[in-house]
């Protein structure tokens, strides 16, 4: 159904230009025919063709009728289209405004100034769908001069501290991304919270010992990854602090490996872990980002000794 509207507003389109190509031809031709007809008038001799260059300008107008329509059409859908936006954005309650390319970096709201915690972005449980359960809508933020938007809630958390979170739908490139904030006052509290909050562990293992059961299965590991969590908090930091030149992928490889949930309580620390393995390399990707090699080098040590007590951790339930 959709391959045959495109084949539609195809021909229409082409049928558009291919009738304001002839009629911009007769309009030329008519107006040839007017001038010529002032010079013979201008040398004495009658021959008008005043009858046929009306004529032939009447046919070209008539060829222009659509696309005349067409950018009538599109002139209003467009202002319709703006006073709906306006409309909607006027019958938001809470409206925060901020400057397009600069409220990723903070904005005031509720004579607070937020700021962003970088270590929470694009968590897997807000990104995907802005209709999370502990996430409490409170408003938008505006951008000056326009009519875009970001729907902005109030996200519910065991740190006692105020957090605020922007969804943004669409992403590009890592251009465009959700992020979380708090009250600047608050930033080095609300860290020093999830830096030492109880995290669950979750596992997949890709390749699994076959008849395992464990394949393409989400299991929640009894793990304790307290001797790693200074490195996973510190991994995340060079990671997810600056994403700007980063792509989102889907690290989907066919390799042995292990993708990793890794939460605190209330979900508002989460990183999606996908660790794999080629021979002696390890391929690395955190929230989607591919994780870079001098990175994984880094901490390359705890990432193997992450992935061998999960494994040992499945391999154990499995057979208890």
């Amino acid at each position: 159904m959709a391959g045959i509207s495109v084949i539609v507003v195809s021909l229409l389109l082409m049928f558009i230009l291919v009738a304001s190509f002839i009629g911009f031809i007769l309009f030329l031709v008519s107006m040839i025919l007017f001038l010529k007809k002032k010079k013979v008038q201008s040398d004495g001799k009658i021959k008008s063709r005043k009858k046929i260059a009306i004529i032939i300008l009447i046919i070209s107008l008539i060829f222009q009728i659509p696309l005349t329509i067409t950018v009538s059409a599109v002139v209003v859908a467009s202002v319709v289209q703006k006073q709906e936006e306006k409309e909607k954005i006027e019958a938001i309650e809470n409206k925060v405004y901020a400057q397009k390319n600069e409220w990723k970096k903070g904005f005031d709201y509720n004579g607070r100034h937020l700021v962003p915690v970088n270590l929470f972005i694009n968590s897997d449980n807000y990104h995907s769908h802005g209709d999370s359960k502990n996430l409490e809508p409170v408003g938008a933020l505006v951008f000056k001069k326009s009519y875009n938007y970001y729907n902005l809630y109030e996200i519910d958390n065991d740190s006692g501290y105020k957090i605020y979170y922007v969804w943004v739908e669409s992403f590009a490139g890592g251009e465009y991304y959700s992020r979380t904030f708090v009250d600047e006052k608050d930033y080095d509290a609300v860290l020093d919270y999830y830096e030492t909050a109880d995290f669950s562990v979750s596992a997949l293992w890709n390749f699994a010992p076959e008849n395992s059961g464990l394949r393409n299965t989400w299991k929640e590991l009894d793990l304790n990854i307290h001797d790693k969590r200074d490195e996973l908090i510190k991994m995340s930091h060079e990671v997810l602090d600056d994403v700007s030149d980063k792509k989102q992928t889907n690290p989907f490889l066919n390799y042995n490996g292990i993708s990793f949930k890794i939460k605190s309580d209330d979900k508002v620390f989460a990183i999606d872990l996908w660790i794999y393995m080629n021979g002696n390399e390890l391929i690395v990707y955190l929230n989607d980002y591919k994780v870079e090699d001098e990175t994984v080098e880094e901490y390359k040590e705890m990432l193997f000794d992450l992935l061998d007590d999960a494994q040992s951790e499945l391999l154990r339930m499995q057979y208890n």
